[in-house]
Order: C-alpha cells, then sequence, then structure tokens
C-alpha cells in the first residue's frame, strides 16, 4: 500500500468508544452529552475511579455499543481500541489478543482476562477467552500496560475486565431476537424483578444457531445467566452471580500460502475447509460468584470475593502443514484435546480512607486450578517430522491415507496450579498532585502428573514434574489536576510471566527458567471541554520485555527457553466530539494507536535441526505500525432513528519473524441504522464489511509465511427488542 495514502487515511482512523450506561438488551440509549471522562471504571486501580482521575491509559466499551455493531464473538468488541491488535481465525473462535506490540506465546498468555475481578486462566496458563460467558457481559474495562502489581501473573502488557450487567430495582422484561447472513439466528429474553425491600434478581437466557460462512463452521451455544443483588443492610450488599455456557463451533482450519504469504488457490476458494472432518471446539462450563462489599467504617470497606467455575471441553482440529504443490496433497496432523478443569479463587480486598491526603488498598488471594487433560494424534504416523499425517487430494479434497491412520493416547495429564499472593497500594495527595506507589508479591507453583500414554510414544512410564518460583511486581505514578478539564500523569509499571505455559510443553521442564519481564513507561494527557462534549485522552509509552520464555518446537513437544528481548514504543489516542451546534444529535469519535514493536534481541537455534535464527532488530510479525477505527452517528428523536457507520483502518504488518513481506493492511467500512418506532419496541439492521474486502490473517513460523485465515465477507444482521 502506498505509504503517503495509508498515512492520509490513518489521519482519520479511530474506534468510537460507548460510554454510556450499560442497557438491558436491546434498551434504547439517549445521546451522551455527559463528559465520558467522568465516568466510572474499576480495572485500573481495583476502586471505582473517574477515567480523568486514572494514571493509566484505559477504556472502557458498554454492552449498548457491542451489541449495535452486531458483535458476535467475544475479542471483536475490542477491535479499533488504540493499542490493541485482534487476530481471529474460524468464526471468532480462538480469538488472540495483543496489547503494545506484545505477541501471545500460545493463546492470549501475555494480558490477563477477568470477569467481575477474578482472573480467567486455564491450566494452561492462557487468558481462554472463549471459556468466559460474553452473553453475560455489560461493560468492559480495558488497561493498557503492565498491571501485575494489582492482577498479578500474565499481566504483561494490559488487563481485560468483563463486567457482568448490574441489577437494578426497576422492573424489566425484555425479548430478543435476531437474524443474519450464513444462517445466524439468535434468540434472548431477561426479567428483572425486585425481590424484597433491597434485593433484586436478574435472570437472562439466549440461543445462538449459525450455519458458518466457510464449509463445516456451524455454530450452537445456549447461555444463561442468574444475578442476585442483596443489600443485607446498611453496611453489606452482595451480589451472587452463576452462569451456564453450553457451546459447539465447528471449526474451519487454516488455507495454504506460498513462501511470500500469497494465498495458494484451491477448490472451493477461501470458503473452502480443508481441516479434519468434525473438527471443532466444544465447551460446557459453569461458574458462580460472591462478591461481598462491607463498610466496615465510614473510611474502611472490604471486598471479598469467592469463585468457582468447572469447564468440560473438547478440541478436534488439525496442525496444518506447509503445502508443497509438487506433492499434490494438503497434510496436517489430526489431535483432539479432552479437559476438564475446576478453578477455586479467593480474594479478600481491604480500601482504608486515611485522612485527606492518604489512602490505601491491601489485598491478598489464593487460587488454585485442578486441570485434566487426554490428548489424543490420529493419522499415518511416520516416526519423523510430520508425526501423524492426513493427506487430502489438493484437487479433490478426499483423504489418500484414511486406510494408514492410527490414533495413539499421548497425553495423560493431571496438574495442579496454585497461586498466592499479596498486594499493597498507597494514593497520598497534596493539592493538585496525586502520588501512589504500590507493589504486589506472587508466589506460584505447579504440579503435573503424566500417566502412561500407552503407545511407547507419549511419557511411558509415568512421571511427576514440579516447579515454583515467585515474583514482586512495583508501580508508581504520579497524577497532576492541572485544572477542572486537564489531568495529566507519567507511570511506571511491571508485568510478570511465570512461564509455566501448556501442559503438553511442562513435561520436560527446566526448574532454572526464570520468569518473563516487563517494564513500561509512560506520561499521558486526558481533557475535557465544552462542558464535556469534547473530550480526549493521549499516551504515550515505551515497554520493554526480558527473559522473553520461548516455545521452540521439538517433535510433538517444546523446549521452553529463557532468550531474547522485546522493545514496544508508541502512542494511543482516544478523542470525541459532541457536534450538536452543528447538528443537533451528532457525534463523532476517533481513535488512533501507532505500535512500534521490534526485537531488540531474538537470536536461538531450532532444537531438532541445529538451524541458526536470528530474528534482532526485526519488527514482531502480525503488528501494525498504524490502526484505528473513526465513528460518525446522528440521533434524530424524530423519527426515533440513529445511524452509526464507522470504518476499521489497520496499516500492513510484517508476515514473520525475518520480515520478508510486509502486507495485509486494510479499511472495512460498516453501518447500523436503529430505529424506535415505539417507546417498548427497537429494531437495528448493522452491515458490516460492506465493501466485501478480502481480508487474510497470515500465519508464519521461523522458515516464514505459510498459511492464512481469511476474514469474514459482508454480514448482515438484523435484531429486534420488545420490553414488556
Amino acid at each position: 500500500m502506498n505509504k503517503p495514502r495509508l498515512y492520509a487515511r490513518i489521519v482519520s482512523a479511530t474506534a468510537f468508544l460507548a460510554l454510556q450506561g450499560t442497557a438491558l438488551p436491546g434498551q434504547a440509549q439517549e445521546t451522551n452529552t455527559a463528559s465520558p471522562l467522568d465516568e466510572i471504571v474499576v480495572t485500573a486501580t481495583r476502586r471505582a475511579t473517574a477515567l480523568r482521575d486514572i494514571p493509566a491509559s484505559v477504556s472502557r466499551v458498554d454492552r449498548a455499543d457491542f451489541e449495535e455493531k452486531a458483535t458476535r464473538f467475544i475479542g471483536e468488541e475490542l477491535r479499533g481500541l488504540p493499542g490493541i491488535n485482534v487476530r481471529t481465525n474460524d468464526q471468532g473462535t480462538y480469538t488472540d489478543i495483543s496489547i503494545r506490540g506484545v505477541p501471545n506465546r500460545i493463546h492470549n498468555d501475555t494480558i490477563v482476562v477477568l470477569m467481575d475481578g477474578v482472573p480467567f486462566v486455564t491450566g494452561d496458563d492462557e487468558g481462554d477467552m472463549e471459556q468466559l460467558p460474553f452473553g453475560v457481559v455489560g461493560q468492559v474495562e480495558v488497561v493498557r500496560g503492565p498491571t501485575s502489581a494489582l492482577y498479578g501473573r500474565g499481566a504483561i502488557a494490559g488487563t481485560i475486565n468483563y463486567i457482568t450487567r448490574p441489577v437494578t430495582d426497576e422492573p424489566q422484561t425484555a425479548a430478543q431476537a435476531g437474524i443474519g447472513s450464513h444462517g445466524w439466528r439468535q434468540a434472548a429474553a431477561m426479567i428483572q424483578r425486585p425481590t424484597g425491600d433491597a434485593s433484586a434478581l436478574l435472570i437472562s437466557a439466549e440461543l445462538q444457531r449459525a450455519d458458518g460462512w466457510r464449509d463445516r463452521t456451524d455454530r450452537n451455544e445456549e447461555n444463561l445467566f442468574v444475578k442476585q443483588r442483596l443489600d443485607l443492610n446498611e453496611r453489606l450488599r452482595l451480589n451472587l452471580t452463576g452462569t451456564y455456557v453450553n457451546t459447539k463451533q465447528d471449526l474451519a482450519g487454516e488455507l495454504p500460502t506460498d513462501i511470500h504469504g500469497v494465498p495458494v488457490e484451491l477448490p472451493g476458494g477461501r470458503k473452502g475447509n480443508w481441516n479434519n472432518d468434525g473438527a471443532g471446539f466444544y465447551k460446557r462450563m459453569w461458574t458462580s460468584t460472591a462478591l461481598l462489599d462491607a463498610d466496615i467504617s465510614d473510611s474502611v470497606t472490604a471486598t471479598t470475593r469467592l469463585h468457582y467455575r468447572h469447564a468440560d471441553t473438547r478440541a478436534v482440529q488439525g496442525a496444518f502443514q506447509r503445502f508443497d504443490p509438487a506433492a499434490g496433497t494438503v497434510d496436517f496432523s489430526g489431535f483432539r484435546v479432552d479437559g476438564d478443569t475446576d478453578t477455586y479463587f479467593l480474594e479478600q480486598q481491604v480500601d482504608w480512607t486515611i485522612d485527606d491526603h492518604w489512602r490505601v488498598i491491601a489485598g491478598a488471594s489464593a487460587e488454585r486450578i485442578n486441570a485434566n487433560h487426554i490428548e489424543t494424534w490420529n493419522g499415518e504416523f511416520d516416526f519423523g517430522p510430520l508425526f501423524y499425517i492426513r493427506r487430502r487430494d489438493a484437487a479433490t479434497g478426499a483423504y489418500l491415507n484414511q486406510d494408514e491412520w492410527l490414533s495413539s493416547r499421548l497425553m495423560d495429564a493431571h496438574a495442579r496450579n496454585e497461586t498466592q499472593a499479596g498486594f499493597v497500594q498507597a494514593d497520598f495527595n497534596w493539592q493538585a498532585l496525586t502520588l501512589t506507589a504500590g507493589a504486589r508479591y506472587d508466589r506460584f507453583k505447579r504440579r503435573v502428573f503424566y500417566g502412561p500414554s500407552g503407545t511407547g510414544y507419549g511419557p511411558d512410564p509415568e512421571v511427576l514434574v514440579k516447579d515454583s518460583d515467585s515474583r514482586i511486581s512495583p508501580k508508581l505514578s504520579v497524577r497532576w489536576q492541572v485544572d477542572d478539564h486537564v489531568t495529566a500523569y507519567t507511570t511506571y509499571g511491571e508485568g510478570f510471566s511465570p512461564g509455566f505455559g501448556p501442559l503438553w510443553s511442562f513435561r520436560n521442564r527446566d526448574t532454572s527458567l526464570a520468569p518473563e519481564l516487563s517494564k513500561n513507561i509512560e506520561a499521558g494527557l486526558k481533557a475535557d471541554a465544552l462542558d464535556g462534549r469534547l473530550t480526549g485522552t493521549v499516551a504515550v509509552y515505551q515497554l520493554k520485555r526480558s527473559d522473553l520464555l520461548q516455545l521452540l518446537p521439538v517433535g510433538a513437544s517444546a523446549r521452553t527457553i529463557n532468550s531474547g528481548r522485546q522493545r514496544s514504543r508508541g502512542v494511543e489516542v482516544e478523542a470525541q466530539a459532541d457536534l450538536r451546534d452543528m447538528n443537533p444529535g451528532l457525534a463523532l469519535a476517533v481513535s488512533y494507536g501507532y505500535t512500534d514493536a521490534v526485537w531488540t534481541e531474538n537470536a536461538f537455534l531450532e532444537p531438532d535441526t541445529n538451524r541458526p535464527f536470528d530474528f534482532t532488530g526485526k519488527d514482531v510479525a502480525g503488528v501494525p505500525r498504524h490502526a484505528g477505527r473513526v465513528e460518525i452517528s446522528q440521533n434524530w428523536a424524530e423519527p426515533a432513528v440513529t445511524v452509526r457507520g464507522w470504518a476499521d483502518i489497520s496499516g500492513d504488518y510484517a508476515y514473520d519473524g525475518a520480515n520478508t513481506r510486509r502486507a495485509g493492511g486494510y479499511a472495512l467500512v460498516n453501518a447500523a441504522i436503529t430505529w424506535a418506532p415505539i417507546d417498548s419496541l427497537e429494531m437495528t439492521l448493522t452491515g458490516r464489511n460492506l465493501f466485501d474486502r478480502e481480508v487474510n490473517t497470515v500465519i508464519s513460523n521461523n522458515d516464514g509465511p505459510y498459511a492464512y485465515y481469511p476474514q469474514a465477507p459482508r454480514q448482515w444482521v438484523l435484531s429486534g427488542t420488545v420490553r414488556f
């Protein structure tokens, strides 16, 4: 793409951040003219704080906004936020989020994903967003930059907190239905009722069905959400939350590219599916959370969190092999992972306002994750680098070696992860200045019992592997309230990852490995003008990672090493304007992120071949330097219509570690129109990728690009909500 043309587009690249009150499903919203900087967020400081008073780069997205945009899969609601890169494969499953150019090793293992302040971490140390019940989310809060001083392990690049819908005393009943492209159907219902003088109950349920735009990518999901609010007395408030999610998502695999990342044409094109027959992701999950707020005195508040969840998961997939046109076959290894996980979490936090100058927040937490994983591989076993291989004819898609397949259990792992932590943060206010200092101590350990595989190829006989470590993570910030409309801040924070990684990579654990570290320094401004009708935030930062934990492939497993360093620096901008003076009901929002992510040291030997690789000085693959969103909206009180148009814009990115090709930039135009003909009825028509642009997410290994995931074509969704 021509650079001047790209930069001209980037000037208008933006993201609309709807900082409105959370709506019930389909509930209409009036245009918000209050300053977004006065809205409340909680993730950045562990207490309810006005956005402009948080010394960090923070964004918030509400349900009313991402529902209107027809957001179907978790992670999509983050598109367009500055400094955040969202990459998906099939149908939104296995969504990878990178913040400030920090890539994932496996699956969202460089960020912390929370629900109501509770970490959603799997037994593989991953932030598996697909296990979070997205249908119950009321708002999403994002903190960019390392946050281990408050949230512990994994917070290398940032934190995402999904907050469930609030329960109010207002009686509400609503029903919602939607239809869309490629067989999308959705139905939901909710009821909210007071259950006493000081309590209320909210119950919601949802069904989703879809055929998928690629072959064999059907989706079925049911979720149920129950939340009870109990005001026990004037000083005690209890929220009890329960969720149930049952999902079946069929998956399509990668499609081949040449060494330059250019797609190779196969029968079926972008809609084709060359994955395993029956490939898919299946999950059934229950969660229960108790959140107790106690006003011990006028200056001391205690918050207790108790959480339990159980997940039954099954993943059937194919590990794609580099395509060789001369062979005339598409090859991949077949595998299946069955898992069940139990998570227990307890946290006690105390918030103490000592006087007009001092405020302290402190707490302790404990978490235990019991995970059992059974891993089965299938295909033709060649005792070589191809491992268990399946071959499809490149012309017909028919299997060629099915008679040679065998199925072997290569892992039967029973793991226990435990983490104990204590944290403290103190704020000192003096006139217009606020100084914040804090630290957190984490002690973490893992114990895995690997049962015999019975095949002779896996861990046979049984073996027990243990490791433990600890880390202290500090933070420091200074905030200056310049006047009633402008706040300036500078902050320093650290993050760490224990790097235990997936269970399959832990069997040959090197206990001398150090936690991976990140250190971040940033400065920012937050301002509003014209009675809050014009608001904006800007942050500049530099983030450095060291002792990188890299997974290097060794046969069907991997070896983890501490090797390399990364430097990211950039600018994050968000702005919002109420343009009522130009035209009543007109609003504009922009966001832009510049991300310069470079390997300052990244050299290693490939374990299987001893081939040297050196990516030092190269850009981090998959990270565009320029990205953002622009949105304009118009609301008319009569005839109760709101029209929104937004464009997601991304610059080119390096396809692989060696930076052999830079491409993949795009500009996708979307629109939505909402009509409320009567107070109790609202209808929204949303169009995504209106010009039907072809976008491909290219993936690579050490030898360069080899495959891509095609992204969705133009799609339409029509939804309606009736309130009683």
